[in-house]
């Protein structure tokens, strides 16, 4: 079995917390904003904003959101190259996160602007596989991320210490 880094068990644990945060926050809303039960459906562009949010932020994360500067060659230990590499990819990781989470805060906003908790429940929907597909720190990404920044050629270590 795979040794886990410490940088990938504390990145797991803090992405865990944070995909957490968004049944918590709609749980939250509606206990403010839901007073007659879900209420009725609200008008068609409300939810299709929403699902067009989505639909950028999953574009946008597909796209450029595993790019990254390809690493220097230097002869520098391979500790401190895997340490750099697990800096950039936790801010890479962040930096989906919020774009994902925007998607769940504008339903949010919505939801109050035309007075309906279902606008709510489709970002709430739309957000949650977003944000466990483009965010979790699982080998997918991290794989994405590694080839980004072996371009040319400098192991990253960022999927596992390669055999000395």
């Amino acid at each position: 079995m795979p040794t886990v880094s410490p940088a990938q068990r504390s990145l797991t644990l803090v992405t865990g917390a944070m995909l957490a945060a968004i049944p918590v926050i709609t749980l939250v809303v509606w206990v403010t904003l839901a007073a007659d039960g879900v209420g009725e459906f609200p008008p068609t562009w409300a939810p299709l904003v929403v699902l067009v949010a989505a639909a950028l932020a999953y574009a946008f994360c597909e796209l450029a959101g595993f790019r990254a500067p390809a690493l220097e060659y230097s002869a520098r230990p391979a500790a401190e190259i895997e340490a750099e590499s697990w800096r950039r990819f936790t801010q890479s990781t962040f930096t989906r996160f919020a774009v994902c989470e925007g998607v769940f805060m504008l339903s949010i906003a919505l939801a109050f602007v035309v007075d309906s908790f279902w606008v709510v429940l489709v970002g709430a929907v739309l957000a949650l596989p977003l944000v466990a597909w483009e965010v979790w720190p699982g080998p997918r990404d991290q794989q994405r991320f590694a080839a980004s920044l072996e371009a040319r050629g400098t192991p990253s270590y960022l999927t596992g210490r390669l055999q000395d």
